[in-house]
């Protein structure tokens, strides 16, 4: 009898463990909210390109800017989990972003060089202030890691170029400004503390980039955007 008492008790203790992790994770931590972005994401760039061309030497110089302004049309639902003691995991999508796109840009074109070269100038084009909008887009809030909320890069955001303007070259056209350059401070404490209806985390970024080579330039992007939590009863 005593050796069958005995091997009853490790049964016991594992069904009191078993049974406690599933308590537990009935327990973890959740909080829906009522979810809205804006943003504003800045691009700009200076370049100068030299090429030989026929014996003569090309040099085209530009510059230009494009500013989009995101916000939402309407507030989404937003599930929040706690991932351990220290993250959150976040269920939906921030849908339905609009936005419009400011854009400037300039090129200039210089021949010079030895006879038969013949120096002169001219500018390929200019625009200023020419704006184009989009809808349709969407993110998503990521926590990568303790204290820091980081948004998804943006999907079906491709607003149409207006063709006035000069493009930059494929180096810097390659240099896409997008919602994750920035990140914001996330507290575990706000989100899952439910005496707090309501917050925001606002993210704000600068970045630089220098092109070296046969194509010199910079383009200086900045991101800022912030997103509203209205905690909402489950």
């Amino acid at each position: 009898m005593l050796q069958l008492r005995l091997g009853v008790l490790p049964l016991l203790a594992c069904l009191l463990a078993i049974a406690g992790g599933v308590a537990h994770a009935a327990q973890q931590k959740q909080a829906v909210f009522r979810v809205t972005l804006t943003g504003t994401l800045s691009k700009q760039w200076t370049y100068t390109q030299v090429e030989n061309v026929n014996e003569c030497v090309r040099v085209t110089r530009g510059s230009g800017s494009a500013t989009t302004k995101l916000s939402m049309k309407k507030p989404v639902r937003i599930r929040a989990t706690a991932v351990g003691a220290t993250r959150v995991g976040f269920a939906g999508s921030l849908a339905k972003i609009a936005g419009s796109v400011v854009r400037s840009s300039s090129k200039t074109i210089t021949m010079n060089g030895d006879l038969p070269c013949e120096r002169r100038t001219v500018s390929e084009g200019r625009c200023a202030r020419r704006k184009v909008t989009f809808g349709g887009a969407s993110s998503s809030l990521r926590n990568p890691r303790k204290g820091i909320l980081q948004l998804a890069p943006l999907r079906s955001a491709r607003p149409a170029r207006s063709p006035e303007c000069p493009p930059e070259p494929p180096d810097i056209a390659a240099i896409r400004t997008d919602l994750p350059i920035a990140t914001g401070p996330l507290d575990v404490k706000d989100v899952f503390g439910s005496d707090i209806p309501r917050f925001f985390i606002s993210g704000d970024s600068t970045q630089e980039t220098t092109l070296n080579g046969d194509l010199e330039g910079k383009v200086v992007e900045r991101v800022r955007w912030t997103v509203v939590f209205t905690r909402l009863k489950r």
